[in-house]
């Protein structure tokens, strides 16, 4: 007849991954925004671009500055004509100036750690891009 020992490393993975998996998660969620963040910073790059283009042929049309600005956003992140800010070097523009178009965004965060970083678990992202001003008002 044998006897059945017990081991005292039974459950100890089971206890291990308990205590790390809190960790982990955390860790993927930051690895998670901090992907969203740089998407989302190239894509209000790109939306500024676009509207620095557009205001460099055509700068008397701020209307049409933000709208194609707000246009070039993806589905992904959507940009309202209302945070697009077209600047002028000289008031009025004239050719050989430059323009400065801006492009705001608020990015909220999943992970909930990011609250102790950030008021509110967001915070606002800009996009920003300088043309030279080629076009007549």
């Amino acid at each position: 007849m044998t006897e059945k020992t017990t081991k005292p490393e039974e459950g100890q993975s089971l206890v291990e991954l308990a205590l790390m998996l809190p960790l982990l998660l955390l860790i993927l969620l930051g690895l998670l925004d901090f992907g969203r963040v740089y998407y989302v910073m190239v894509s209000l790059y790109d939306a500024a671009e676009e509207g620095a283009i557009y205001a460099s042929a055509w700068p008397g049309d701020e209307p049409g500055i933000k709208e194609r600005a707000a246009h070039a956003s993806t589905a992904l992140v959507t940009v309202r004509e209302d945070e697009v800010y077209p600047t002028f070097a000289v008031n009025p523009p004239q050719a050989g100036t430059t323009v400065t178009v801006t492009v705001l965004y608020d990015f909220e965060f999943y992970t909930p750690v990011a609250n102790m970083f950030f008021t509110d678990n967001s915070v606002t992202l800009r996009g920003q891009a300088v043309k030279a001003v080629i076009g007549a008002p």
